[in-house]
């Protein structure tokens, strides 16, 4: 639908400017049947457009968002992989000395296990039989001393095979323990991957209708840009064909055509996702749909139609080279040949043409070229 307007658009430049002796009222005039049915159409299909125009817009804020989850899952990820091999590290450190206390546990036991053996072989020995079975007191002395080393040595033999059999029990206690903490940690490790593959997967289709909202922002970039440059070519043939006024008729002081917040000023500015400089030709001030937006000074309405990504636009020739325009209004309240006073109602805004919310795009033109509006508003 959009083409369709835009080729009426086209056509109607040509008959206007391109020496046909039909002047611009005649022209939309004649087209005036065709228009309307584009514009009702237009309006039929506004909604739906709008609608569909912020789900895309939502997509960069979506994928911004998306973007820090992913990257604090990731770091999540990484502290606990960080602990999971700080713990294996642990675990493998642990199992060696567990291998060692098992060794020394076995060695001891065979010896004690020897000991056992002998006994049972050799019968058990009364210590008193020994020491009575003496011949003289050098000989007990020699037993007595005897004696009590075998007795010292199976008393320790047993204090280390106990001691041996405790320090066992409680490596493999401790190193139970840490498998424990080992598989939860493992269980979190899967978790974290699984919600990283959601984000990952989630910022890819984020990702996805991103470049779909660049591809489309840059058409209408480029279309707006078209507009820009056809606007300035029109400007400039009805100011050599004398249609534009050389001597100034308003009173050179503007007044706002609506009073709101500047959502974008007039320059260039760089994409807040893309980073990329685009140059915006006006100012977009803030409006409510149907709120009256008013001639910022008197003169000569040149324009009023569809004009492609400007949607519903007013072009008001002031004198002396000086245009203002006035797009994405919902509807028109002027006609083109009409004069219009300052703060007269021209047009009631809306969110028409390449527009994701209702406010006033305010051009101001010198010979048809972009200038800061602000340099002429109080």
């Amino acid at each position: 639908m959009k083409k369709k307007s835009a080729a009426i658009l086209t056509a109607l430049f040509l008959m206007a400017h391109l020496g046909s002796p039909v002047t611009w009222a005649e022209s939309l005039e004649e087209k005036k049947a065709e228009l309307d049915e584009v514009q009702r159409q237009i309006e039929s299909n506004e909604a739906k457009r709008d609608a569909n125009q912020k789900q895309i817009s939502n997509a960069v804020e979506r994928l911004v968002q998306a973007q820090h989850e992913l990257a604090a899952a990731k770091q999540e990820l990484a502290v606990v992989e960080g602990q999971q091999r700080i713990l294996e590290g642990q675990i493998r450190a642990n199992e060696r000395a567990l291998a060692i206390k098992q060794k020394e546990f076995d060695n001891t036991r065979e010896i004690y296990k020897k000991r056992l053996r002998d006994i049972y072989e050799n019968g058990q020995v009364n210590y008193l039989d020994v020491l009575l079975g003496s011949t003289d007191f050098r000989d007990f002395s020699s037993r007595m001393y005897l004696l009590q080393r075998i007795i010292r040595r199976d008393t320790r033999l047993i204090d280390t095979l106990t001691r041996q059999r405790q320090e066992l029990a409680d490596k493999k206690a401790g190193l139970d323990q840490q498998k424990v903490q080992l598989d939860a940690m493992h269980g979190q490790v899967l978790q974290k991957q699984e919600l990283v593959a959601q984000k990952t997967a989630e910022q890819q289709r984020l990702y996805e209708q991103a470049l779909a909202e660049k591809s489309r922002l840059d058409a209408e970039y480029e279309e707006l840009q078209e507009n820009s440059r056809q606007i300035t070519a029109m400007i400039q043939r009805m100011e050599a064909s004398g249609r534009i006024s050389p001597q100034g008729h308003g009173s050179g002081q503007f007044v706002w055509p609506v009073y709101g917040e500047i959502t974008s000023p007039f320059g260039w500015r760089v994409h807040p996702i893309w980073h990329t400089e685009i140059f915006h030709a006006g100012l977009d001030i803030a409006a409510d749909y149907g709120q009256p937006v008013v001639a910022a000074d008197s003169g000569t309405v040149i324009y009023a139609g569809w004009m492609g990504g400007y949607g519903n636009a007013v072009m008001i020739d002031h004198g002396g080279g000086v245009v203002t325009l006035y797009g994405h209004n919902s509807s028109l309240t002027v006609g083109v040949g009409e004069g219009v006073s300052k703060g007269q109602t021209i047009a009631l805004a809306g969110s028409t043409g390449n527009s994701t919310g209702p406010h006033c795009h305010f051009e101001v033109r010198v010979h048809g070229e972009v200038t800061q509006p602000l340099n002429y508003l109080p």
